[in-house]
């Protein structure tokens, strides 16, 4: 597949409720009914085709990015290049 961006905005209208998922994701294969995991603070939508194995490593890429982007000392989270490449 093609590559998507880690971090993305989806727009949520507070009247209707419903997002707007980007185009590019939609192609990625997120369409009709997909399965959520939320609590007070995060969202994480999961890819219908998706094992709990897959989604497990693809969190802990996107954990590693958040502290890249946080800048954490170095051993506190590993580089997301080195995490994308191990989850193909």
């Amino acid at each position: 597949g093609r590559t998507v961006e880690m971090k993305r905005k989806i727009r949520i209208n507070p009247r209707t409720y419903l997002a707007y998922i980007p185009e590019d994701i939609i192609q990625e294969g997120f369409v009709e009914d997909v399965d959520a995991y939320a609590n007070a603070k995060t969202l994480t939508i999961v890819h219908p085709e998706a094992s709990l194995e897959e989604v497990e490593r693809s969190l802990e890429i996107v954990l590693a990015d958040i502290r890249l982007r946080r800048g954490s000392p170095p051993g506190q989270g590993e580089s997301t290049e080195g995490a994308v490449a191990e989850a193909k």
